[in-house]
């Protein structure tokens, strides 16, 4: 990886300048409440340990059981940089409440 003027590491894919500006309008675009529930099942797509359970399902359909989501989510163990996406994910399950 290419070193720049600042001394930092260049990003080794080129100028994504056009790409994050399309994700970021397209973000803006949507509901807070959209925002919301797309950022818990990226974090529950990530988190989940792929054993068909209620997390993995919420991250590819959408569909919330809330209380077997965080029944998986008390089991699942992320490094400590992480934990905050966890409370997070929990924060949206109790507050959407599984209306997803």
């Amino acid at each position: 990886m290419a070193v720049g003027r600042t001394g930092q590491r260049a990003w080794p894919y080129g100028d994504q300048t056009a790409h994050a500006q399309v994700v970021i309008s397209t973000w803006l675009a949507l509901t807070p409440d959209r925002q919301n529930q797309l950022l818990a099942r990226l974090i529950a797509a990530t988190v989940h340990d792929g054993a068909g359970g209620a997390l993995e399902r919420f991250a590819g359909t959408g569909h919330l059981d809330a209380e077997k989501a965080l029944d998986e989510l008390n089991d699942v163990r992320v490094p400590i940089e992480r934990e905050a996406w966890v409370d997070l994910l929990g924060q949206y399950i109790i507050t959407s409440g599984g209306r997803s």
